[in-house]
């Protein structure tokens, strides 16, 4: 290993945050039928198999992603680090967000994360029995939401 290599038991910094906890909303009579579905398949076959299934309890449901709270929580996540920082970090980064829209998204079947210019382009697909829906924003690391300046400032 060379010295400009950086050591796998090295932590980088700046630190990515612990993920944030995920939006909660109210049981969707229309997934009741799969979660029972998925239940009963994962007790018959827990011997033979594990099981996976569609993230039917937290976060925005499929048709209603709020991207303004989504936008931020990534931003969040990459306020502290520079476009520069973003590339050197990038597989540590695009896996921070993956698991972070993975919670608080649910029932998405396409998930696109892609360094473009000093940003970050998402794109997300979603699916429920009404049909698909797509979304699409930037995030900018080094970007802090203006709640966040004042916090640091004292003017909270």
């Amino acid at each position: 290993m060379s010295k400009d290599e950086p050591s796998a038991n090295v932590a980088r910094f700046p630190p990515l945050p612990r993920l944030p906890p995920s939006p909660r909303f109210p049981e969707d009579p229309r997934q009741q039928q799969t979660r029972r579905i998925l239940g009963g398949i994962a007790r018959a076959t827990q011997n033979q198999m594990v099981l996976s299934g569609p993230n039917l309890v937290k976060g925005f449901p499929a048709s209603a992603v709020d991207l303004g709270r989504l936008k931020t929580a990534l931003e969040r996540g990459v306020h502290r680090l520079d476009a520069e920082q973003v590339a050197e970090r990038w597989d540590e980064v695009f896996a921070w967000m993956r698991r972070l829209i993975a919670a608080w998204v649910q029932r998405y079947k396409m998930l696109k994360i892609v360094q473009r210019g000093g940003g970050i382009r998402v794109e997300i697909q979603t699916q429920d029995d009404h049909g698909y829906y797509d979304y699409a924003f930037d995030v900018f690391p080094g970007r802090t939401t203006q709640a966040a300046a004042r916090k640091r400032k004292g003017t909270t």
